[in-house]
């Protein structure tokens, strides 16, 4: 949405102006911050996108200056995004705690001067709405610098964009999200079965050599250093490499990680149901033992 200021000089001399724009917002709604998900204050300046500070940082600062070339700033919950864009030129920004739970992100302008008889136009471009990456993806390539990037990827975006992508395909093939989400799991854990493979066969191996081993350290309990060579004279013998099983389980982390941070991203997935009392994917399970599991009218 673009917001446009104008301001004409009707009087004899140069005045000096600085246009800004602002963008309010209250934390008492805000989405909780956590380690893998940021919400608060954000912007991108010298097209890098910053997730920070947060509410409590601005809270205690007062004022928090952005370094750098501002390209967009504003304020971002798991789902949610406000953001001021700039007309072109240079910018600044800041983010400022109002008090009573109350912050502001400012969009300072460099000052210009309007001579007597002009005018002069600023325009700033509004973004209010959901963090769809598909919609902020269109807005990137349309000019403004990293705006796809709004959504907290974190260090694995390499893997998630790709699964987020198939999650969706799966989800517009089987018109069910929680249908999707299986498929998708199936899909992922038969790409790194081979991996996994490798992982339970070398844990077998390891498991058929432990009385061998466990001969050799009684055998030779009084002689650590004789002890480690005779069961590494082992491993080469059986072809077992302790490490094996190891190797596999850090190669599927960021995988399954990938997976799980997809999950909480999708805003496609809010208000999707599943089947029987699962109604809302994104919400916690209405079934609890406060409400003897759905026995009870209540909702804790």
């Amino acid at each position: 949405f673009p917001a446009e200021q104008t301001v004409v000089n009707r009087g004899p001399m140069n005045i000096a102006l600085r246009p800004f724009a602002l963008i309010n917002r209250p934390d008492k709604t805000a989405s909780l911050d956590s380690f893998n998900v940021h919400s608060g204050p954000i912007g991108a300046f010298d097209d890098a996108v910053q997730f920070g500070p947060n509410y409590e940082d601005v809270r205690e600062e007062g004022t928090v200056s952005n370094e750098g070339k501002t390209n967009w700033v504003g304020f971002t919950d798991v789902y949610w995004m406000s953001a001021l864009i700039p007309d072109k030129g240079a910018a600044a920004s800041d983010f400022r705690s109002l008090g009573s739970g109350l912050y502001r992100a400012d969009l300072l302008y460099d000052p210009v001067t309007v001579g007597a008889g002009k005018q002069l136009t600023r325009t700033t471009r509004l973004f209010a709405g959901a963090k769809e990456s598909a919609v902020l993806d269109r807005y990137e390539e349309s000019g403004i610098s990293k705006f796809g990037l709004a959504i907290d990827w974190g260090w694995f975006r390499w893997f998630e964009k790709p699964i987020f992508m198939l999650l969706i395909k799966l989800f517009e093939l089987a018109g069910n999200f929680g249908v999707a989400i299986i498929l998708l799991t199936l899909i992922v854990r038969g790409i790194m079965f081979p991996v996994a493979q490798k992982q339970f066969a070398s844990m077998a191996a390891m498991k058929a050599i432990q009385p061998k081993m466990k001969a050799l350290q009684e055998r030779y309990k009084n002689d650590k250093e004789r002890q480690q060579k005779e069961i590494m004279e082992l491993y080469k013998k059986e072809g077992v490499n302790p490490l094996a099983g190891c190797l596999p389980i850090f190669l599927q982390i960021p995988v399954f990680f990938a997976l799980y941070k997809v999950l909480i991203l999708s805003i496609e997935m809010r208000h999707q149901p599943f089947a029987l009392w699962i109604r809302d994917l994104s919400a916690p399970d209405p079934l609890h033992l406060l409400n003897l599991f759905g026995l009870l009218p209540f909702d804790p």
